[in-house]
């Protein structure tokens, strides 16, 4: 009851000042497929302080997500990003280095998601965790087809070679 109750509190908080994808109501709570899963989990993990990073603003998040992304890897591939506590949606794309920019709209059912926090991402791109154990504590799901999927998880699992 104590961890719902926690979890009820901390969504109302952090979704009050979530970006909802610009929204005008003020609140509003957005999900996609694994997200509340994944919500709950991040949540566990930060109060474990297993992720080594929350202290580190989300900027230098995500300068070292973009420079691990950034190295050359023939799995690459561009991807949607939704911050499961934050509600927010980007877009994540390989032109001339990588970009992470906001989107202004909804991915489509079959586009390629990933959700997570940028924390996750980081502890991921700074070896804080493993691929494996980011999917283990399911702190990252990816929504998609069947092909991009496995493409991107091949890419995130050899990110430390």
């Amino acid at each position: 009851m104590i961890k719902k109750l926690t979890l009820l509190l901390t969504l109302v908080s952090s979704l009050s000042f979530a970006c909802g994808l610009h929204q005008d109501t003020g609140f509003s709570l957005i999900t996609e497929p694994g997200s509340l899963e994944v919500f709950e989990s991040i949540i566990e993990t930060r109060r474990n302080n297993t992720l080594n990073n929350s202290n580190k603003p989300d900027h230098f998040q995500l300068f070292t997500i973009k420079s691990t992304l950034a190295k050359p890897n023939e799995h690459q591939i561009n991807f949607s990003l939704f911050e499961a506590i934050k509600g927010h949606y980007s877009k994540v794309t390989l032109d001339n280095g990588v970009n992470i920019t906001g989107r202004d709209t909804l991915p489509k059912k079959d586009e390629l998601l990933v959700i997570t926090e940028l924390d996750v991402l980081d502890a991921l791109a700074t070896k804080a965790m493993t691929w494996n154990e980011v999917k283990e504590n399911n702190l990252l799901i990816i929504n998609g087809n069947k092909t991009e999927i496995a493409q991107l998880e091949h890419w995130f699992s050899t990110l430390h070679k």
